[in-house]
């Protein structure tokens, strides 16, 4: 037994439940992470059976598959772990009913009804055949969900169902703890049987819960038997019995479910569906999601028959899921990547090509726009006369912007300083707010955007002492001249039009026909759907 504030994963202990069959029980409150401030239900395997070889990767494995059952009729686990030799699986915490009993002290006593166990110990008479209906149709639901994934429960008893009552009298329940038994039956590969597989405790609580357990298995079943499909459908027998047995109403009223008992105490039900069927009152699986086995068993098909068409349907209901994933990734990406290339297109007849460089002839003169809507990164080349040491041509980095119709491309470049004239350093310059705008060369580019040409014409370029714009003179390559000196040339120089062309083609729009590919496997998959989804009609004879 931990005491409490005993650390179990994210968990800390806050005080002892009980010691069952299947391990101790605690309930403990979350100290880290997603589970901080969470009241959980803790159970944890005994050490004994934890330190055998083989056991860690063992519980990992079968908590894995505890894990994807979720469903009507299954208190789910919550989460699991390992901590040296503590291996615990933790649920969220039910917290029952409160109620009010009578004591020979005539003073009420306060009990909190949780299980199945709780409620017939203490207030029998509320479990009458409709609340009994209510009870047995949850289970039913749990337990097919639990079979279809292969997980038996393999301890079905009363103090393993969770029940509630609703403000409308009827209940809804849970069974928890599925295939704990399964665990502590694990025996390394290496291990002689008659060694013993079954950890067994001296404790009274572990021997009447043990007890219990055994007394809601088939008769045949060992203590350290692995658990099968029957066990469970013997065990809802088992607990009908149990309600009649301890139930206060009139006997005449269970005739119906004392016969439906006997049926599941004796092998007549096969599955979890022909036992949900046969329960009174029951007309229609379909209302709880499921489907029907009795035109199997008109069929005249035998148990083994039965189960290998299931195994068959089983591999379909695989076959149909991963082909419905590969059907909806394939169409997911093929509509994104028809989306991409619709975005494209739509973005450049808007825009220049992205990081697509632009040039214009007989000059070093270079353009590149960054992606953007209305703004972005740009690149260009450095005029000669911002240029104090050369005659220009270094890369230089700005940014634009769309203004009027126009994408403006702004561009500064750092004046190299006299150091006799300025008064300082060279290094002194290095620094958020040790230069003005005084200490840059800045001038903005004004393009516009040919769609019909894919090209960018240069409007004008605008710097703080004067505007240039695009003249020619004679059978000269046209450049930029101040706009001063165009209007006092007398028609020498005349407006011309300075266009930089993509220098690099655009290349095949590969997006539309990858995804044209995907949606292609798409529709295969979806075929394979369509022909896998047709129902068996044939009879399986193995």
């Amino acid at each position: 037994m931990l005491s409490s504030g005993t650390r179990i994963g994210p968990f800390h202990v806050d005080s002892w439940i009980k010691e069952g069959s299947c391990g101790q029980s605690y309930k403990g409150e979350g100290s880290a992470g997603e589970e901080k401030g969470k009241v959980s239900y803790l159970k944890l395997f005994q050490r004994d059976l934890s330190e055998k070889e083989g056991f860690s990767d063992y519980f990992s494995q079968e908590c894995r598959a505890i894990e994807q059952i979720e469903g009507r009729g299954i208190w789910p686990m919550l989460s699991y772990g390992k901590m040296k030799w503590k291996h615990w699986i933790a649920y969220d915490w039910f917290e029952g009913a409160t109620e009010q009993i009578p004591t020979e002290e005539e003073k009420n006593r306060e009990i909190n009804l949780k299980s199945l166990k709780d409620w017939m110990e203490f207030f029998p008479g509320r479990i009458g055949p409709d609340q009994l209906k209510d009870i047995m149709i949850d289970l039913h639901c749990g337990l097919n969900l639990a079979h279809d994934s292969g997980v038996i429960h393999g301890n079905l008893k009363p103090d393993n169902i969770l029940i509630s009552q609703k403000n409308d009298g009827t209940f809804e329940a849970w069974a928890t703890e599925f295939a704990l038994s399964k665990m502590v039956s694990f025996r390394p590969l290496n291990e002689d049987p008659s060694d013993g597989t079954v950890f067994l405790s001296q404790s009274m609580q572990f021997q009447e819960s043990l007890k219990e357990s055994q007394a809601y298995r088939p008769v045949a079943a060992g203590a350290g038997d692995l658990a099968e499909e029957q066990w469970d459908i013997n065990a809802l027998g088992g607990l009908v019995r149990y309600v009649t047995q301890k139930s206060q109403n009139a006997q005449g009223d269970w005739v119906h479910w004392q016969k439906w008992s006997e049926k599941a105490l004796g092998y007549t039900f096969a599955t979890i569906p022909q036992s949900l069927e046969a329960v009174p009152g029951v007309t229609d699986l379909a209302a709880y999601g499921i489907r029907s086995e009795n035109s199997q068993q008109g069929s005249g098909l035998s148990d083994d028959e039965i189960r290998r068409k299931r195994e068959i349907e089983w591999e379909r209901d695989q076959k149909i899921a991963t082909a419905n994933f590969r059907r909806n990734i394939t169409g997911l990406i093929g509509c994104l990547c028809l989306f991409t290339f619709l975005f494209s297109k739509i973005y450049l007849f808007f825009n220049p090509s992205p990081w697509m460089e632009y040039s214009v002839e007989g000059a070093a003169d270079k353009y590149q726009l960054g992606f953007g809507v209305w703004s972005g990164k740009a690149w260009g080349i450095l005029p000669a006369s911002y240029d104090k040491d050369g005659d220009g041509g270094q890369d230089v980095a700005g940014e634009w912007e769309r203004v009027d119709g126009m994408f403006r491309l702004k561009f500064r470049k750092f004046k190299k300083a006299n150091e006799e004239e300025s008064g300082k350093k060279l290094w002194q310059f290095i620094g958020k707010g040790s230069t003005t705008e005084d200490d840059y060369y800045i001038w903005s580019d004004y393009l516009s955007y040919n769609r019909m040409e894919n090209c960018l014409e240069l409007i004008k370029r605008v710097d703080e002492r004067e505007v240039f714009l695009p003249g020619q003179r004679g059978c000269d390559s046209p450049h930029l001249f101040p706009e001063v000196r165009i209007h006092r040339s007398g028609g020498l120089i005349k407006k011309a039009r300075l266009l930089f062309k993509q220098t690099q083609a655009d290349g095949p729009s590969w997006s539309v026909f990858i995804g044209l590919g995907f949606l292609l496997a798409s529709v295969m998959y979806h075929r394979i759907i369509l022909r896998v989804s047709e129902p068996v009609v044939s009879t399986v004879n193995d």
